[in-house]
């Protein structure tokens, strides 16, 4: 089984392949986007904590920022939100496909 894994992994088919270290890290930033939610109440930040919750993979986290962001820029502020979020977004560093991480923004100007 682990044969498959290693070959899954190399040709980078999400979900497939990752194992043990796609689980600790699955569970590293799922208790980090739930701490941060924790310390708010609320309605709406408890649907996106139970969205966090029952996320079945690092795609779905990953996806799921967006919807962390805009709770917590209701209630501190997107700046707030911002230097909350930081820490998170680096969590996802080598356990997603090279097309799904941060993009760098190029400002254009006259």
């Amino acid at each position: 089984m682990s044969s498959f894994r290693r070959f899954f992994r190399l040709l980078g088919i999400p979900g497939l392949g990752s194992g043990r270290v796609g689980e600790n890290q699955l569970g590293r930033i799922r208790t980090a986007m739930l701490s941060v939610l924790q310390a708010h109440g609320g309605h709406s930040v408890q649907r996106v904590a139970q969205r966090v919750r029952f996320a079945t993979d690092v795609e779905a986290l990953w996806y799921l920022r967006q919807d962390v962001m805009v709770a917590l820029s209701a209630i501190d502020g997107e700046a707030a939100a911002r230097r909350q979020m930081k820490a998170i977004n680096s969590m996802f560093k080598g356990g997603l496909p090279g097309s799904m991480g941060p993009r760098a923004h190029q400002r254009i100007t006259h």
